[in-house]
């Protein structure tokens, strides 16, 4: 079949309509109302609300982590075996919205004890809130690759779940810290505990409301055919695309999670403008907002893989420039922030965007369709990087001598800025070469997904 096939050429299925992908990207809102709070102020919980050590808050998430990244693609293998008339994958949303919002709330809930007492504590409420969440934002992501095989019409669904996605960190960043703090009345434990139930509420809210929306057509062929695990696991090593963004998220996401454990710290020490943390977390989170958008234009133009080298080296720049920075001030510090900000949403609109892709590569090379074992795989990746980030930023922080709530050494502030600065430009430079290798575009999946439909119904599924 000629290669330079246009990718207009080739539509697998009708377009979605404006309220199935809204419905779709509320879903993300839920989601990273969960996702960002943990991220950004779980470590920050436990060092300076809670009182945990360093080593023993970077330990409880990087091990409640590891469990979250090895049930991620078991998880994935048999979500991916579901067959209900409700669909393979909404199910779960509807099921697991509760349990999610329950489980979130009990971590932010740590009651006063010993030392021993509290990180058991920690360490449970981790693992059941890890447990639940992947439950849910499995077959969420997954739903993506469900829903649609057209790829213009999954830069949409990125898009728009990128921009919920972006509002909730918006929500996180401008009202957890102030809200904390008014809702405690002196007790920041408290506060944290009330802002958590109040979120725990909206990500409940919509989950449930995108479960209800969004529909999962029907394969053709009827009931597909459900492959060995073996077959599956050979499957997903054929797949030379979902390799690389594999690589590309475990790297990159490890880069940025250090960044931003380290921004909170930064910008209390480093800075000493802990009161404006909201004000610097908000615009990076606005920036992200408005950006996710344009770049999914782009994408549509000049492709979805450009699009993320364009991100990576705008985040590379940036990470450099604040290095560089000699001026210590919030006025000169948030632009740079802002500006890597506009890579960061072309790196997490390109890998929701293209991630769904990767799986009619792998059935196309391999005749193996794993679009839950390749996201559960993909949430591997990211639970992966960010539980061992995690780890390194604490053993990190203790090496530069970093010292809970007292004046910081001259060698621990500039560990700190090393953290936001040094690290993800690290990963940057590595992923570079990866992103340019990538072997998927636009017009190539065009090609595939055409082809796959001229030899169906011998199409497999897990």
């Amino acid at each position: 079949m000629d290669r330079a096939i246009h990718a207009e050429d080739v539509k697998a299925s009708t377009p979605l309509g404006f309220m199935r992908r809204l419905g779709f990207g509320v879903g993300d809102f839920g989601i990273n109302i969960f996702w960002n709070t943990t991220n950004l102020f779980a470590m920050f919980f436990y060092t300076d609300v809670i009182g945990l050590s360093n080593i023993a808050s970077g330990t409880i998430i990087f091990g409640a982590m590891l469990w979250d990244a090895l049930t991620d693609p078991v998880a994935g293998y048999l979500i991916g075996r579901t067959n209900s008339p409700f669909g393979k994958f909404r199910p779960y949303l509807l099921l697991g919205a509760i349990p999610l919002s329950i489980s979130f709330w009990l971590m932010f809930s740590i009651p006063e004890a010993g030392a021993g007492a509290m990180i058991a504590y920690a360490f449970g409420s981790q693992l059941l809130f890890r447990t639940c969440y992947t439950v849910v934002s499995v077959p969420y992501s997954s739903l993506s690759a469900s829903m649609t095989s057209d790829s213009d019409e999954r830069s949409r669904l990125a898009v728009h779940r990128m921009v919920f996605a972006t509002a909730a960190g918006v929500v996180v960043a401008g009202l957890t810290r102030a809200g904390a703090d008014a809702l405690g009345a002196g007790d920041l434990a408290l506060g944290f505990q009330r802002i958590a139930m109040i979120y725990a509420g909206l990500g409940m809210l919509a989950i449930l409301l995108c479960g209800t929306v969004v529909r999962e057509p029907k394969l053709p062929g009827g009931t597909p055919h459900r492959p060995s695990l073996k077959l599956t696991l050979q499957a997903l090593r054929g797949n030379t695309a979902f390799v690389y963004a594999f690589a590309i998220v475990v790297i990159g996401m490890s880069g940025m999670t250090i960044a931003n454990k380290g921004v909170l710290y930064y910008l209390k020490y480093n800075l000493d403008a802990e009161d404006q943390t909201g004000l610097v977390l908000v615009s990076v989170a606005l920036c992200l907002m408005v950006f996710v958008p344009l770049w999914g234009l782009h994408a549509q133009r000049f492709g979805k893989r450009n699009v993320w080298l364009a991100g990576t080296l705008i985040s590379i720049c940036a990470t450099t420039l604040l290095f560089l920075n000699p001026v210590q001030q919030v006025a000169v510090v948030t632009p740079l922030f802002v500006f890597g900000a506009v890579g960061g949403a072309a790196h997490y609109f390109s890998i929701w965007a293209i991630i769904p892709d990767t799986v009619e590569f792998g059935e196309w090379k391999t005749g193996i369709r794993a679009d839950a074992v390749i996201f559960g795989a993909i949430a591997f990746a990211q639970k992966l990087s960010l539980g061992v980030a995690t780890l390194i930023a604490g053993i990190l922080l203790d090496a530069f001598g970093y010292i809970a709530n007292q004046p910081q050494t001259d060698t621990a502030l500039f560990g700190i800025k090393s953290l936001v600065s040094l690290v993800p430009l690290a990963t940057g430079l590595i992923c570079l070469p990866l992103v340019i290798k990538f072997p998927l575009d636009r017009v190539l999946h065009a090609q595939i997904v055409r082809d796959i439909a001229d030899r169906a119904p011998r199409n497999q599924g897990t």
